[in-house]
């Protein structure tokens, strides 16, 4: 730390000790930062004593859009309702009979089991693209079949066809933080599309590659070239089952290459071509093009060819936090609804939060969810119910590996974007953050630690603002280093 750094630093810590964190928040909330938006802070002992009541408040029982640190709720739940060591297992199997020329006459059937992470690359130990290809086209050779006259079938019935929540913006669907929902997913559910920057602002940016390439996919390209350095303003317009994308927006210039990443139009069938492709390479002919079905079938275990696991669920849940993976948090959901109902459905999955609620005894009357990871602006949350379910949620057996879900606040080494939050304030290497922001709406939810160890749940989220996003950030920092500093 710079000695003029440190001088800031010791000015503020002497203003903090002098002012109550409640004092402190009574004040942050005058800023003119603030004076057209609803904000709320609400934070709490974890081991709080009867009667002693929170130790910030302002509009506590404010039902508020919240974005991404939904995702703690529907985290928590997936970890204490499938366990920490749950795992997803996609299984490969084929139909009819195999003859002495090793002709299958039938069909090979990709079985989703709704493993966000199959082929992707977010999850350490999760198999590439190219290896997951490999070991399916192993395990049809091994059983000596050399044709097949049939087809690849991707089969996603476990969930509803291919879909997004009704409620999520044009303009994120088509992007790869608003991929949608399948049984069968695939690399993450997203494309990366490289562009060529112009070599000056306003140049058009020429596309050069598509990766994975996707049969079928065609795209008008009204993307731009921006100034240098200014990163990913680029937008993909695409739909579910729609193969035909428009790009908008700009790269920077500057760049030799500049990459995005949009929402594959339908990963289940990606699926099945990219085993078709792979067997047709190795010499293996199929009589007809791979497709998706949607019903049940009755699979016969000796006709079992391979089956992938996922990582287990807590590293799972782990990069799905600290990286806030929509697609990832959408399809947990999905996962602990059919477990629980026997409906895999988004709707189904919120019945069980809201009972899990109740199991919890928490009062959550201000609390209407459509989602489950946060990216729809109709998700509404009170900042009290937030730090009732973190305080809860250090009760059941699976908290460690939730607690391990959470960013550490100034951590260069953690995965996420809070590793420069709090950079040289007591929050540092202290507190467990989950961000979220969508446009008007920034919020920050977790655990820190006072100077005497109590363990302090804390949510603050802001919506309606007026300044940049940055300057609601460094209002909810100081909110969390306020509560550090206490005794």
């Amino acid at each position: 730390m710079t000695l003029k750094r440190l001088i800031i630093f010791a000015i503020s810590l002497t203003f903090l000790f002098a002012q109550t964190p409640q004092q402190i928040v009574d004040e942050l909330a005058k800023l003119p930062e603030l004076a057209h938006a609803q904000w709320s802070v609400y934070a709490r002992y974890i081991d709080e004593v009867n009667g002693e009541g929170p130790v910030v408040e302002h509009n506590g029982d404010m039902s508020l859009s919240c974005a991404s640190s939904l995702k703690v709720i529907t985290l928590g739940l997936a970890l204490d309702k499938l366990g920490p060591d749950f795992t997803f297992k996609t299984r490969l199997y084929y139909s009819g009979i195999i003859d002495e020329n090793g002709i299958l006459d039938g069909n090979i059937y990709i079985v989703g089991d709704g493993d966000p992470t199959l082929g992707g690359d977010q999850v350490g130990g999760v198999y590439s693209l190219k290896k997951l290809m490999s070991l399916w086209v192993k395990a049809i050779k091994k059983t000596g079949i050399k044709a097949i006259n049939g087809m690849i079938v991707a089969d996603e019935s476990l969930y509803d066809p291919y879909h997004v929540p009704s409620t999520w913006t044009w303009e994120d669907v088509g992007n790869y933080y608003g991929a949608g929902l399948t049984a069968l997913c695939i690399s993450d559910n997203k494309y990366y599309l490289d562009f060529k920057p112009g070599p000056k602002e306003g140049d058009s940016a020429e596309v050069i590659a598509f990766r994975p390439e996707i049969p079928g996919m065609s795209y008008t390209n009204m993307m731009k070239t921006g100034p240098m350095h200014s990163g990913d303003n680029g937008y993909i317009i695409s739909a579910p089952n729609i193969y035909h994308a428009i790009f908008h927006g700009t790269v920077p210039a500057g760049e030799e290459k500049f990459t995005i990443k949009g929402a594959i139009p339908n990963p289940a069938l990606l699926t099945a071509q990219m085993l078709e492709q792979a067997l047709k390479k190795e010499g293996v002919s199929l009589q007809d093009h791979a497709m998706v079905i949607n019903d049940k079938q009755n699979y016969r275990n000796e006709k079992l060819l391979k089956t992938i696991k996922s990582p287990p669920l807590k590293r799972i849940a782990e990069i799905t936090n600290k990286l806030s993976n929509n697609t990832y948090t959408e399809m947990l959901l999905l996962k602990v609804a059919k477990e629980e109902t026997g409906i895999g459905e988004t709707e189904a999955g919120i019945k069980v939060i809201d009972k899990f609620m109740d199991k919890l005894n928490i009062e959550h009357s201000g609390m209407r969810l459509v989602d489950a990871s946060g990216l729809s602006h109709e998700n509404m949350i009170t900042t009290k119910v937030f730090c009732d379910y973190l305080s809860a949620m250090t009760t059941r057996t699976s908290f460690p590996d939730f607690y391990n879900t959470f960013a550490t606040a100034g951590d260069e080494n953690d995965f996420g974007y809070v590793v420069y939050f709090g950079k040289d304030t007591p929050i540092a290497m202290n507190a467990k953050v989950k961000t979220g922001y969508i446009g008007g709406v920034r919020s920050h939810t977790g655990y820190v630690s006072t100077r005497s160890g109590r363990l302090i749940a804390f949510s603050c989220i802001a919506n309606n603002y007026h300044c940049k996003t940055k300057e609601i950030t460094k209002i909810h920092e100081k909110v969390i280093v306020a509560l550090a500093t206490m005794e």
